[in-house]
């Protein structure tokens, strides 16, 4: 008799291993569906946020240039001052600060942090940005060619 009670507790503690196993292996499978949720939700998110600061950088710069206070300042991110004009890229690649694989920058960086970390001179880099910028206001875009330190890399195809 006491075989019969330990063979039925036995499989009762089998059947509630079984169930339990089931209910974890259910569970586990909604984290995976919340977790990629999750994921999918945070990258919407960081491009919704990186979406709206590049228009309100644009509507900034827009402001500014209707009030005619738009100037470079070393404190600008890369970011900021490429959205700027579409020259200033080219500026900055000629004192080699992008546009090559030794010279990189980060858009996140300050100016004056780009050219420290880079070994270059911050006032002649603001002196040809904001001409670039003020030679844009005055002349409706256009620049001269001899204003603006155009980068030294040439491709040939």
């Amino acid at each position: 008799m006491i075989e019969y009670i330990a063979l039925a507790l036995g499989l009762i503690g089998i059947l509630m291993a079984w169930s339990a196993s089931r209910k974890n292996k259910s569970l586990q499978e909604r984290i995976s569906q919340t977790n990629s949720r999750i994921y999918h939700l945070r990258r919407e998110m960081q491009e919704t946020q990186e979406q709206a600061e590049q228009e309100r950088m644009t509507l900034k710069f827009e402001i500014l240039k209707l009030q005619g206070d738009l100037k470079v300042t070393p404190e600008m991110k890369i970011g900021e001052i490429t959205t700027m004009h579409p020259q200033a890229q080219q500026v900055l690649a000629g004192f080699h600060l992008g546009g090559c694989g030794s010279c990189y920058i980060d858009d996140k960086q300050s100016l004056a942090e780009a050219a420290a970390v880079n070994g270059r001179e911050l006032e002649p880099i603001l002196m040809m940005l904001n001409t670039l910028i003020a030679g844009d206001n005055n002349s409706n875009g256009l620049v001269s060619p001899e204003q603006i330190k155009i980068p030294n890399i040439q491709l040939q195809i």
